[in-house]
């Protein structure tokens, strides 16, 4: 199954055109039984009754502070009803696999999340709200109080529907946990320990990065062919301290990645005609 496709069919069937899309709003329409309370170990789970003797039940951890992430906790445990239900009737999801893309986590958990995301933030309404907004974290937090979503799903589905060339970056106990590229950004994140040069490094040790894009030596964050030690890429890092994470945006302005895309050929005596591209207000510090 589709979990963009199955997300979508159950908006329609609900007939949901606007946000904030909210969870819990749908469950009773769903004869499934919401629930919050206290939970160890993990952050979201859904009991699946196939008979007419009761009602489904999904459970969010009441100690999730942000409703953000209780929504989206919620989404994703909707994904499981309507995706994998007929697999199993227990599920219990830990806070480490909801809205990540860390590729270490289990195929179905990648899956309610992707359901989760078209759930909450739907391609039909999101896609013209985020085609008129520049990459940053500051359209980021708009769009995140519109959908009633955590920054950190609002900014990957952000970069999943730009056609800007950012990348999400996250980092824990300051390593790269896991990025999410957009579809014009082509470099090669590097994995391991963070550049101390980096924004997001300062950020572990208590540093307030600046609240803009600034430029930064490519190769503090990227790594492969075209990469040298005169490329520079623009990063924003914003601090997620509940979650002891940093989140970046990196911006390739420059086309970093065109090189070894289009089979260049690093030729001392070729010519490579290249205008480069206007700079908008909210990508640089005035």
């Amino acid at each position: 199954m589709n979990p963009e496709e199955e997300a979508h069919k159950l908006l329609e069937e609900l007939g949901i055109t606007t946000l904030p899309v909210i969870p819990k709003e749908l469950c009773p329409r769903l004869d499934i039984h919401y629930a919050e309370e206290p939970l160890k170990g993990f952050d979201g789970f859904l009991i699946m009754v196939h008979s007419a003797s009761g009602d489904s039940v999904i459970g969010v951890n009441a100690l999730i502070a942000e409703q953000g992430r209780k929504n989206f906790t919620a989404a994703h445990e909707l994904g499981h009803y309507a995706l994998d239900s007929l697999d199993q009737s227990l599920f219990r999801c830990s806070r480490e696999t909801i809205e990540s893309y860390n590729p270490n986590i289990e195929p179905l958990e990648l899956r309610a999340n992707r359901f989760a995301a078209e759930l909450l933030m739907p391609r039909f309404i999101y896609q013209p709200l985020v085609d008129k907004r520049d990459a940053g974290w500051d359209e980021i937090k708009e769009l995140s109080a519109m959908s009633q979503t955590t920054l950190t799903s609002t900014a990957i589905r952000f970069v999943d529907l730009t056609s800007e060339p950012c990348c999400l970056v996250a980092s824990q106990a300051q390593r790269t946990a896991w990025f999410r590229p957009g579809k014009e950004f082509r470099p090669y994140i590097q994995f391991g320990l963070l550049a101390r040069n980096t924004a997001a490094y300062a950020a572990f040790h208590g540093i307030s990065p600046p609240n803009y894009f600034a430029e930064i030596k490519a190769d503090n964050w990227l790594t492969g062919r075209g990469i040298n030690p005169s490329a520079e890429i623009l990063e924003w890092s914003l601090p997620m301290n509940s979650y002891g994470q940093v989140l970046t945006l990196l911006y390739d302005e420059k086309g970093l990645a065109g090189w070894q895309d289009e089979g260049y050929e690093d030729e001392e005596d070729e010519e490579v005609e290249w205008e480069p591209p206007t700079f908008h207000k909210s990508r640089r510090k005035r």
